[in-house]
């Protein structure tokens, strides 16, 4: 698994060092390092939107994108283990998740952007952001959707993207945090999946979880 990091201005450091305690002669022991922290848990205490997933891209000799016969559908499946693994980690009632996002667009057309029809290739895989700075349109566009829900910060899934090597595949979820009010990105990163020789709601199901122990541990 493969985490790029861009900026560390709300999540914490990305990687946390263990503490060594100096103990006197008498001491019984010593005491047990601490505990590694989670590299977004920062985000857990915030009210985020979790957007739709934006992209789909193939890189793999397996024929896996002749079975994806929707586009639209096969995102919507990953919206939607995403929302399983953010609410199995702990992260509702905070976090808002592209369903209700997806509703509350609707409601207001005309006012704010579609969810689904992002301009953000600016962020795709491979982007490199101009000094971590939203051009237009998209920052407007996430400007729209935070005023509807009282929020701050977005995280895009922005991109799956399929791979395949030695008869099996896998996907990376390219996802992204942003603090919509300011336009700035916080964190970008890269969430490999397992390898299958078949494709299979597994993957979809792994780069969610994944990205979920970094901002909290499973509640169960």
């Amino acid at each position: 698994m493969r985490f790029a990091t861009v900026l560390c201005a709300l999540v914490v450091e990305l990687v946390a060092a263990s503490t060594s305690l100096s103990t006197s002669a008498s001491a019984q022991g010593s005491a047990p390092a601490a505990p590694a922290r989670r590299p977004l848990e920062g985000l857990a205490s915030q009210t985020i939107l979790v957007l739709p997933a934006q992209y789909v891209t193939f890189a793999d000799s397996l024929g896996w994108s002749q079975e994806i016969t929707s586009i639209r559908d096969y995102l919507q499946s990953v919206d939607d283990e995403l929302t399983f693994a953010f609410r199995d980690h702990g992260l509702a009632p905070k976090w808002i998740f592209a369903d209700a996002i997806t509703k509350s667009a609707q409601r207001n057309v005309g006012y704010v952007s579609d969810p689904h029809a992002l301009d953000a290739a600016q962020v795709r895989i491979g982007s490199k952001p101009d000094l971590f700075q939203l051009r237009e349109p998209l920052a407007s566009q996430l400007r729209s959707l935070i005023a509807l829900n009282d929020a701050r910060y977005v995280l895009i899934p922005v991109e799956i993207h399929f791979t395949s090597a030695h008869e099996a595949g896998r996907i990376t979820l390219h996802a992204v945090v942003i603090d919509a009010r300011r336009s700035q990105i916080q964190w970008m990163g890269d969430i490999t999946s397992v390898p299958t020789p078949h494709i299979t709601p597994v993957l979809a199901a792994d780069v969610a979880s994944k990205l979920a122990d970094l901002i909290a541990p499973p509640t169960n």
